[in-house]
């Protein structure tokens, strides 16, 4: 399951950039792994490190720079998540520590990825992400606040909050976020409520389970 994430402050990654495709997130040269965990490293792999497999920081590239190498939030522009389909791409995000990617736009196959992989996927207008790259820009300690129940999010701690900037985070989308549960976690919470409509529509209009037989049998 993943962890579960409702509130949180934290150092954001100014990334103003258009199209930044999942190549670019996890380059095919560090798809080797067979597991699902431990794609941290390869994060922007090709523009992070001077020599690939060495792993020789490149001090010009942003992750490589205090405080944006603790950074748990990233700011994007449109598209973001475009390219190929592959997952790894989101792992990588989320094994190096990031829980929220703020961009004008997602690709659908990585947004879907984000929510089952407890990262949340939060759109704002181009001008909103213009201000929150700007501004923490010129000052990086101050972070973001982001507040998935109350779908708001600002520049700076909690509880001294600026310009706060809402958004529309389908509300199932942010329930899974929140919960820390995959579509999967919560229809199995569901299975004894489905059960029992099931139980009791069949009783009510028995012809039901009739025509369920006889499809079965069908089969």
């Amino acid at each position: 399951m993943p962890a579960p994430i409702n509130k949180l402050h934290a150092i954001a990654l100014p990334f103003p950039r258009d199209n930044v495709d999942t190549d670019e997130l996890i380059p095919v040269s560090e798809n080797t792994r067979a597991s699902m965990s431990g794609w941290g490293d390869g994060l922007f792999a090709a523009r992070r490190y001077l020599d690939g497999a060495g792993r020789t920081p490149n001090p010009d590239f942003i992750l490589n720079q205090p405080p944006y190498d603790r950074a748990r939030i990233i700011v994007s522009g449109s598209n973001f998540g475009c390219g190929s389909s592959r997952e790894s791409a989101v792992w990588a995000l989320r094994d190096y520590g990031f829980r929220v990617v703020v961009a004008i736009s997602f690709n659908e196959t990585f947004k879907r990825n984000c929510i089952i992989n407890g990262l949340a996927p939060i759109a704002v207008s181009r001008a909103d992400t213009a201000d929150l790259t700007d501004e923490i820009a010129r000052d990086p300690s101050a972070g973001i606040s982001v507040d998935l129940e109350h779908q708001t999010l600002h520049v700076g701690a909690p509880d001294r909050p600026g310009r706060v900037i809402g958004f529309d985070l389908d509300r199932f989308y942010a329930a899974l976020l929140i919960g820390g549960q995959t579509e999967d976690d919560m229809l199995g919470a569901l299975q004894n409520d489905i059960d029992h409509r099931r139980d009791t529509l069949a009783a009510a209009q028995p012809w039901l389970r009739s025509c369920g037989s006889i499809l079965a049998q069908a089969e």
